[in-house]
């Protein structure tokens, strides 16, 4: 892909994301060091290393995840074009987590060494960035809750909801069809199960005629019947997410 300035950012025409001012887009695009693409199942950022760059997830998707004592991988969160990587261990001078890409990624590169100046001189944009992470955190909260009393079948229709408006969002949805590259060993990692209980709970989607997984796709058959059964709540209207 091409370098693409920020003032053509696709991304930045979705209502999804913080309208910039003049000075605000200026600041962006002075953080913005380069683009790099990299293939699917690629290291971004290693657990307990440090770089001081940020990136942006420009296209297509990748996944925060934690390694166990025992060294087992817990996926924590899918990341979607627009997410920012690489904060904490910029904030805290390491990272607990790593991210590793899905598909192939294209990459925004941002100098993190000059965020400082966000904080300072542009408190629109820090209020739009803590908003955004309480949004993270409030997602993954209700994850977790979930993994402690849904059944493996409610558990996985609750996630292809709440993944399936999150693409909405971002104008990656065709009707009631999705591009879905979450093989059921990512859906286990995420979910707190087996891959026997995630083909399980598939069928019973299926046959259900809730929602259908197939061939790198996510068809939502009947939404209203899959949010009574997972308990889904359609979250309120966010404020705008921060896009650097």
């Amino acid at each position: 892909m091409n370098f693409v300035p920020c003032d053509e950012c696709a991304l930045r025409r979705l209502a999804r994301f913080k309208r910039f001012s003049a000075p605000e887009l200026a600041y962006v695009k002075a953080l913005k060091s380069g683009q790099i693409e990299l293939p699917a199942r690629q290291t971004i950022i290693e657990p307990g290393a440090y770089d001081d760059r940020l990136y942006t997830l420009y296209s297509g998707w990748a996944f925060r995840y934690r390694l166990t004592s025992g060294g087992q991988r817990q996926i924590i969160e899918v990341l979607l074009p627009g997410s920012l990587i690489g904060l904490q261990q910029l904030m805290l001078g390491h990272s607990d987590s790593g991210v590793e890409s899905l598909t192939p990624v294209t990459l925004c590169v941002l100098s993190g060494r000059t965020l400082k100046q966000l904080f300072v001189q542009f408190g629109d944009l820090s209020d739009a960035m803590v908003l955004a992470l309480m949004e993270d955190q409030r997602r993954g909260d209700t994850r977790l809750a979930l993994v402690s009393r849904l059944p493996a079948p409610a558990r996985l229709a609750y996630f292809l909801l709440e993944l399936f408006d999150r693409l909405v969002a971002l104008d990656m949805v065709k009707g009631d069809w999705c591009y879905f590259p979450l093989q059921r060993r990512h859906i286990a990692d995420l979910l707190g199960l087996s891959d026997t209980h995630v083909s399980r709970s598939m069928k019973e989607l299926r046959q259900r005629r809730l929602a259908s997984i197939d061939s790198s796709s996510l068809s939502i058959l009947d939404r209203r019947q899959m949010t009574t059964f997972s308990g889904y709540m359609m979250p309120e209207k966010h404020a705008p997410r921060l896009l650097l």
